[in-house]
């Protein structure tokens, strides 16, 4: 969904986050349908399909959040810009959601049941660049409950994005 437009399209462009002090930032953009169901359709992923196999669920999850996160921002009488973040070691963020205040917010999705320290590892590399501001960390995750993970750090189950 382009900055300038309002109306909602099947799919959104996610750029790189290019503000940063890293030199090794992969600068492709990222495509996410803004349906989920219209990514699964074609795929042939139905329910029973995801039951016996976990692997594509992550994408369509991502998928899922993204299209809330980028609904969820309009509402706000701030200015907010969606990015992602990956580097050419591997590291990631999903969704890097920068307001006009220059606060940073980095969520990193998962589609498991649990969360471990390597979950947070790209929004540590990120969070490292962005001194002096101290960004807000969460990893969104299939299950329960929230678990505070030290300042600013957070993993919290995907349906807090709707409550």
């Amino acid at each position: 969904m382009s900055e300038s437009s309002n109306r909602c399209t099947w799919s959104g462009r996610l750029e790189p986050r290019l503000r940063n002090q890293l030199n090794r930032l992969v600068r492709t953009p990222k495509l996410h349908f803004l349906d989920s169901g219209l990514l699964a359709a074609p795929r042939g992923l139905t329910v029973e399909r995801l039951g016996r196999d976990r692997n594509p669920f992550g994408a369509l999850l991502e998928t899922l959040v993204f299209a809330e996160l980028a609904k969820q921002v309009t509402w706000s009488d701030a200015h907010h810009v969606l990015n992602h973040y990956r580097d050419k070691d591997g590291e990631e963020v999903d969704v890097v959601i920068e307001r006009d205040d220059g606060s940073v917010i980095g969520v990193e999705v998962k589609a498991s049941a649990t969360v471990d320290a390597k979950d947070f590892s790209g929004l540590r590399r990120v969070g490292r660049c962005m001194r002096p501001c101290i960004p807000i960390w969460l990893v969104l995750f299939d299950g329960t409950p929230a678990v505070p993970l030290g300042e600013g750090s957070m993993a919290a189950p995907i349906s807090c994005l709707w409550s």
